[in-house]
């Protein structure tokens, strides 16, 4: 029986010879019907795949947010505690302890001839009165004028200083410029390095900031106290990733405050052409606590929980 020559195709195209106009017609359909779908699906991957660095992204900026909020309550803190002690018997709580400030099981002397100050927490974990846990040494050598008065300054380094069991390494100078025309003090503050060494990466930091201190001026109590921090601070990430940051609000420290964090004001973060928006007062209530909020390349802030 002789073979027909016709090129037979599936029945769902036809069940008789093959027109080539059809044939055609089928084939460019099905690529378009596939076409379609590939693109769907290209589209679906790449808006899963934008939702997911959207995710990354806030993630890793909300890392490099607390990373800074952290690297500032330690420099206000480091900040705070030579103001407080000082270096006039009238106002130094040499004998022990400042129980405002410093807990009992931190130490403090002072070396007169070196006018050098040390707060020693000891080699273990001691727990502070901010709820954070610091060992290890804070020296601060004075010059200049005797401290408060104007022109004095303070210079600030750590040995083996730990906090919540991260290394922190300063070197950091004060200088006390004096009163201003409304009766307020103001002093310096250049931080010429600080690295924050945690498991995954070290941030390094450096600053020049200026505080102004509105309350608490004539007493040595640091409870009473109002500073309102301005400047600006450059650095990289614990990732590598260099940023900048300019405080666009003035941030306000209040003494009685245990955290340690600003109970407002705002900074701007520049890094990964991205800027990055922290609000210590995202409520506008200025409470006394550890909620912040970011926002990324002005899109929805996002609370936080400062540590």
């Amino acid at each position: 029986m002789k073979k027909s020559s016709q090129v037979l195709l599936p029945k769902v195209y036809t069940s008789g010879p093959l027109n080539l106009h059809a044939f055609l017609l089928l084939i460019s359909g099905d690529m378009k019907r596939w076409t379609l779908v590939a693109a769907l699906g290209t589209g679906l991957l790449f808006i899963a795949c934008r939702k997911k660095d959207k995710v990354e992204d806030i993630a890793s900026f909300q890392e490099t947010s607390e990373d800074y909020a952290r690297v500032e309550r330690e420099q206000n803190y480091l900040g705070n505690v030579t103001d407080n002690q000082g270096e006039n018997a009238g106002n130094r709580r040499v004998a022990g302890v400042d129980t405002t400030l410093l807990p009992p099981c931190a130490q403090v002397s002072y070396d007169s001839v070196q006018r050098l100050l040390t707060i020693d927490f000891g080699p273990t974990n001691c727990l502070c009165r901010d709820g954070v846990y610091r060992r290890g040494k804070v020296r601060i050598r004075f010059s200049g004028p005797r401290w408060y008065q104007a022109g004095a300054r303070a210079y600030i380094t750590t040995d083996s200083f730990f906090v919540n069991d991260n290394q922190h390494i300063v070197e950091k100078i004060l200088f006390h410029v004096g009163l201003n025309a409304a009766g307020e003090r103001i002093i310096r503050d250049t931080v010429v390095s600080h690295r924050f060494i945690t498991p995954n990466g070290t941030v390094q930091w450096s600053a020049v900031r200026e505080f102004r201190q509105t309350q608490g001026q004539n007493t040595w109590m640091r409870w009473d106290d109002i500073w309102f921090i301005g400047g600006g601070a450059q650095g990289t990430s614990r990732r590598g990733n260099p940023f900048t940051t300019q405080i666009t609000d003035s941030l306000k420290l209040v003494g009685s405050c245990e955290f340690g964090h600003p109970v407002k004001g705002i900074w701007q973060l520049s890094t990964q052409n991205r800027t990055v928006i922290l609000n210590y007062d995202p409520y506008n209530n200025q409470a006394c606590d550890r909620v912040a909020s970011i926002q990324v390349n002005n899109g929805n802030p996002v609370n936080i929980t400062l540590r």
